[in-house]
């Protein structure tokens, strides 16, 4: 590792412009890193700036590693944590085991910045590689819905884990320059949809009581939406009946991944999550 340096996030202007690049090279031009984007994701987050390390052959940036400061509630106390975001390695160091190292560096940082725990979600691919090399745990496979109509709604707090989201939080999530959201208002709450990319689907990626709404949403474009599309839903959430309704679980055949949520405990307090008492749904991380 003599010829690689590890250093922490530069969040500069030339430091997001390179990071961009880095991204848009490895996932292509279609995945939106651009670096408005990237500066949005990184630095305009209420909770905290992105935490992470690069690891440098020279001047090239080769490889890159992110988490997303975000609070959470364990039966009600909140609690700092992050949500393991970006990784991207480049073509030429490829092999060098980079993103453990990377990931090593960040976990022991934000250990001592008082983040506790990491939560994030990774593909059938990646999800040993967490599992076996950086101390997660598997939690459970995502449940995916798909159908049509009215579809559940659970208000309740979590008696385990939820993600903590406030006016403020929501307006800097749903103001992602890279997509527009569709809010729709019920007597109680409101629901936030996303286009999925595919015509007539639409995602459920949040709903919460109205006391949470903000005008400062501004980033609404409903012209990719449908009068009454299909819908999707992605997430786990014991507390949501879907009797009575016209959702089903998502065809396995049809998946492009499974998807795994995944913990780490950080702090090596006991924190932990049962499937059975936790809240988490396609806002808590990076689908749309």
């Amino acid at each position: 590792m003599n010829d690689y340096r590890f250093e922490l996030l530069d969040l500069s202007n030339n430091g997001i412009s390179d990071i961009s690049n880095l991204l848009t090279l490895v996932f292509g031009e279609k995945a939106g890193f651009s670096p408005a984007f990237v500066d949005w994701e990184y630095n305009q987050n209420p909770v905290g700036k992105a935490i992470g390390f690069n690891a440098f052959s020279g001047d090239t940036l080769a490889a890159h590693y992110v988490t997303q400061p975000l609070i959470s509630e364990f039966g009600g106390k909140k609690i700092k944590g992050l949500l393991s975001l970006n990784t991207a390695t480049h073509t030429d160091h490829r092999g060098k085991k980079l993103f453990t190292i990377l990931a090593d560096k960040t976990y022991e940082y934000a250990l001592e910045q008082g983040y506790q725990f990491v939560i994030g979600v990774a593909n059938a691919n990646s999800t040993p590689g967490f599992l076996k090399n950086l101390k997660f745990k598997l939690i459970k496979p995502l449940e995916v819905k798909i159908g049509v109509g009215k579809f559940p709604v659970n208000l309740q707090k979590s008696e385990g884990y939820q993600r903590s989201w406030d006016k403020e939080m929501l307006e800097w999530r749903l103001n992602n320059p890279k997509l527009g959201y569709e809010i729709r208002r019920q007597k109680d709450h409101f629901v936030v949809l996303a286009p999925t990319g595919n015509y007539g689907i639409n995602a459920i990626i949040g709903y919460f009581p109205n006391s949470l709404f903000t005008e400062k949403i501004k980033n609404l474009g409903k012209s990719s939406f449908t009068a009454n599309p299909t819908k999707i839903w992605m997430g786990l959430d014991e507390g949501l009946n879907w009797k009575n309704t016209l959702y089903f679980d998502f065809p396995d055949r049809y998946k492009p991944s499974p998807l795994n949520l995944i913990f780490r405990d950080l702090s090596e307090s006991g924190l932990s999550l049962e499937p059975s008492t936790l809240k988490f749904m396609n806002l808590d991380f990076d689908a749309y």
